[in-house]
């Protein structure tokens, strides 16, 4: 009994002891474990931190490279403004030294037509105001001669006439339209023209006879196209609603406006106011013979020309029911009238010698003229 109590006394101590270690071992594992886990928490924590950082990092460079790219874009963007202002302003330079190049070649062109207007008889219009509108000198100044007459309703206004013209500029003998139809103009300056044209020919002529722009005739800018409302007191829709001024070229009723008509030089160009419009009939007169001997009968044809205003083509026939005149009066032969017959025929005689001027009207039911006096013919009684 008192072994077992000895021996207890010794194994007691050492199981305590045996504990005591066990446990500090455990214990310490314990730490060294928290440690660990503490160091690898930390770890993540710092490598996700990391992460964060590069991520903010980047983006903080992406936006700085887009701020950049945007201001490199919007620096582009005023080069380029100013390169294209540049170029603009070296263009309008440009044109304007070109200008003033054209300018100092028309003075020399000019000079040269002065020289050549000497030689050549020219009737200036008298209007000489100038068009604001129009500054610069026809590159073409070839003049033209063509051969113009104005019928107006009760009798001849300007009789078959030369008339040599060139380009210039129409603006100062234009009036405003009338009519509904007209649109703002351009002007109707030099720059407009390659050529002379009807337009060109008929104020030179109007002109040069004493009719001027506003009293004499009334030359409307309808901005599309130029239209004449008036010459010599004859205007548009006296005596009837489709009364008013038509020209001829040749035997052409041409479907355009004075001003887009060229003349080449040579024409025939007839105005004439028609009460009917285009139904008025244009004549033109024939004789068998000029010149005849006193009591000798001369043979009048009268025939009319008219145009379809649909497809423009020209259609001619007897001008009958005529009065012949002769000297400006109605010829009258022992009392009695010489009237064309359904061939547009007529006869007249003349008793004493001298030099006779025929024509011919035609005056209908209403009593109003639908036909247009014909280019006169003269005849030589001996």
């Amino acid at each position: 009994m008192k072994i077992m109590k000895s021996k207890l006394k010794i194994i007691l101590p050492i199981i305590l002891l045996g504990i005591i270690l066990v446990s500090g071992l455990v214990i310490k594992n314990h730490k060294n474990s928290s440690k660990s886990v503490y160091a690898q928490k930390t770890r993540v924590e710092q490598k996700q931190d990391s992460k964060d950082t590069k991520k903010q990092s980047d983006e903080k460079i992406n936006e700085n490279n887009k701020d950049k790219k945007q201001e490199d874009k919007e620096k582009k963007e005023e080069s380029s403004k100013k390169d294209d202002k540049d170029k603009s302003k070296e263009e309008s330079d440009k044109k304007e030294a070109d200008a003033n190049d054209g300018k100092k070649e028309a003075v020399k062109n000019d000079k040269s037509s002065e020289k050549q207007s000497k030689k050549v008889a020219v009737n200036k219009p008298s209007n000489s105001t100038k068009s604001t509108k129009s500054k610069k000198k026809p590159s073409n100044n070839k003049k033209v001669t063509v051969y113009m007459r104005v019928e107006g309703y009760n009798g001849t206004v300007v009789p078959r006439t030369k008339v040599t013209t060139g380009i210039y500029d129409l603006n100062p003998y234009l009036g405003r339209a009338s009519g509904s139809s007209a649109t703002p103009s351009k002007g109707w300056g030099v720059e407009r023209f390659k050529e002379p044209t009807v337009a060109h020919a008929l104020v030179k002529l109007l002109e040069s006879k004493g009719y001027h722009h506003g009293k004499g005739y009334d030359l409307q800018d309808y901005g599309w196209s130029l239209y004449i409302a008036m010459i010599n007191g004859d205007r548009e829709f006296d005596h009837r609603n489709t009364s008013g001024w038509m020209y001829r070229v040749g035997d052409v009723l041409p479907n355009i406006g004075c001003q887009g008509k060229p003349i080449k030089g040579g024409e025939e160009i007839l105005w004439y106011f028609g009460a009917y419009g285009f139904d008025t009939l244009v004549t033109e007169m024939k004789v068998d013979k000029k010149s005849v001997g006193v009591g000798k009968p001369v043979t009048i044809t009268l025939n009319g020309i008219k145009n379809d205003i649909n497809t423009w083509k020209e259609y001619r026939e007897p001008a009958k029911n005529a009065t012949i005149y002769v000297n400006g009066k109605p010829y009258c032969n022992g009392g009695k009238k010489a009237i064309t017959d359904a061939h547009g025929r007529a006869t007249v005689k003349f008793n004493k010698p001298g030099t006779y001027t025929l024509s011919a009207e035609r005056i209908n039911s209403k009593k109003l003229k639908d036909l247009l006096r014909p280019l006169p013919v003269t005849i030589t009684v001996k």
